[in-house]
């Protein structure tokens, strides 16, 4: 099957710092890679496929698929967006040459040092994840818009990763079990367990 980007190489050129003389060839690599690793880890591999299928079949614009058309829009694109970008930095960095790594220089303009790059990096990485938040809520707001996302066959497929991408979760003193996003329960502990007994 044909790979699909969810962007255009332009589309990353016009909402980043990329300036667009720059080579389209050079950010598909880029623009996969964030796919591949970002994107599908957020939707799971169900829904990841959906998309793609969608896009290539040209069914995305049709009415019944107004859901995922928005999704896609909305906040597909702009996380694809963002990590492309994410990623794209470290091409531009170094490339690799006959004689081994070189370190881009240009004639416009002076290189930059590794404190900058390391700056520019955090701040493309906060800036995806902040997307990559945004999607992981709207997508467990509305499940049921999205069979795929909830879905599990057991078949090997990468299931969606649903935690908040910026930290760790929160630690309680005590086991809290939950199904399909139910409200915690902090009564006593023979309610709770009543509510939520071990599996």
């Amino acid at each position: 099957m044909a790979r699909v980007l969810f962007i255009s190489e332009n589309k990353l050129k016009e909402q980043t710092a990329i300036n667009e003389q720059v080579d389209s060839r050079e950010l598909r690599t880029a623009i996969l890679t964030a796919q591949d690793i970002n994107v599908q880890n957020t939707l799971g591999e169900r829904l990841y496929e959906q998309i793609e299928y969608l896009i290539t079949s040209g069914d995305i614009n049709l009415p019944a698929f107004i859901h995922y058309k928005n999704l896609l829009d909305d906040y597909i694109q702009p996380l694809t967006i963002h990590y492309s970008y994410f990623y794209a930095l470290d091409n531009f960095l170094v490339k690799f040459m006959a004689a081994g790594l070189v370190q881009n220089r240009t004639e416009q303009g002076n290189g930059i040092d590794f404190k900058m790059f390391e700056y520019m990096k955090n701040s493309a990485r906060d800036t995806a994840q902040w997307y990559d938040n945004l999607i992981r809520k709207w997508l467990c707001a509305n499940q049921n818009l999205y069979p795929e996302y909830t879905e599990d066959n057991g078949d090997g497929k990468i299931a969606p990763e649903r935690f908040n991408p910026f930290g760790k979760g929160m630690a309680l003193p005590f086991p809290v079990y939950c199904k399909n996003y139910d409200l915690f329960y902090f009564g006593s502990n023979a309610a709770r367990l009543a509510r939520y007994p071990r599996i």
